[in-house]
């Protein structure tokens, strides 16, 4: 059985007056697919995320979560992680995803906020200022927001940006739970072992274009991934 489509993105385009930031990207993510959006710097990454979720309104094109194409569905459905975390500095863990779960309509009636604390290693942290926090802990924070927002499509921008390796790899554990857990993931990211690592599917942007969409198994290994980014990429 074919998994069901969570994200659908058609003809996506975005200008920043003459220029064309995003030029036409048609993109499907599936329910529980992890997929890594590569490309130089200035490729459109940032852009089209910002542009799924929400945050930026498209000069042309549509985008789907979960079969709606409403700008609203994507505030609501979709939730995005910049590349510096987000977090309310002087709420503990706790608060700050009890605010997040309210924010979505959402009471935290099952122990939600407990269990999304769990799940990504912050339950001892809990009681702790988030403005004391540690950037890792900070992204871990803001998935457990993605958890508890009961998110269909997560997006992450340069997640591991700054971190330490076994940052990194606790990272790339808890988008692949994520995904586990029924949401599908699109992760902008430079580090290709973290692609490798992490998605089921490798997408290449460059100058707002797809140049390369293929699953992360036709590569084999990690320089095989590296030589077909670096031809299309280059």
């Amino acid at each position: 059985m074919e998994a069901e489509t969570v994200l659908s993105v058609r003809g996506l385009v975005r200008r920043f007056g003459p220029v064309r930031a995003v030029a036409g990207i048609d993109l499907d993510v599936a329910r529980g697919e992890v997929v890594a959006l590569l490309g130089p710097n200035g490729a459109g990454k940032t852009t089209t995320l910002t542009c799924v979720a929400g945050l930026l309104a498209p000069s042309a094109g549509t985008i789907s979560v979960a079969g709606d194409a409403s700008r609203s569905a994507r505030e609501r459905r979709a939730a995005y992680v910049p590349e510096i975390p987000i977090v309310y500095d002087d709420l503990t863990p706790a608060e700050h995803l009890a605010f997040v779960a309210a924010a979505r309509g959402f009471a935290d009636r099952d122990g939600v906020v407990a269990n999304a604390l769990e799940r990504t290693g912050l339950s001892e942290l809990a009681a702790r200022p988030a403005g004391t926090l540690s950037k890792g802990n900070r992204q871990r924070l803001c998935l457990a927001g993605a958890l508890v927002a009961r998110a269909d499509v997560v997006l992450l921008d340069e997640p591991t940006t700054g971190l330490d390796p076994a940052a990194q790899h606790a990272l790339v554990a808890l988008v692949r739970g994520l995904a586990a857990g029924g949401a599908g993931v699109v992760v902008s990211t430079h580090a290709l072992a973290t692609a490798f690592d992490a998605a089921d599917r490798i997408v290449v942007i460059v100058a707002g274009r797809i140049v390369l969409n293929e699953p992360v198994a036709r590569f084999g290994d990690l320089e095989a991934l590296r030589a077909a980014y670096m031809r299309v990429a280059a």
